[in-house]
């Protein structure tokens, strides 16, 4: 049986590009297209996005509750904390 893909696809800005970027760093296995004016971010069965991470890209405290601003798709069920947003597929 494979493995379900999780997916965010975030507008192409500044943020977007900076939340990308620590996806990729805290991800390992990511697959992110540059499509346009859209980032595709595809990973099995989960994809995390902490704060931090996004944080030390951006220069700036940031609040996973921010990722609304950026996001325009996203497939798989959602669990936000206070640290980390995360999409995933509970099969």
């Amino acid at each position: 049986m494979s493995a379900s893909i999780a997916l965010l696809c975030l507008q192409s800005t500044e943020d977007g590009r900076a939340i990308a970027e620590a996806i990729r760093e805290d991800n390992e296995g990511v697959v992110i297209t540059n499509k346009p004016a859209m980032i595709q971010i595809e990973r099995a069965e989960r994809i995390v996005v902490k704060a931090s991470t996004v944080s030390e890209h951006l220069g700036r405290a940031w609040d996973p509750e921010e990722l609304q601003l950026a996001l325009i798709s996203i497939a798989g069920q959602v669990d936000e904390t206070d640290d980390e947003f995360i999409v995933y597929w509970n099969n």
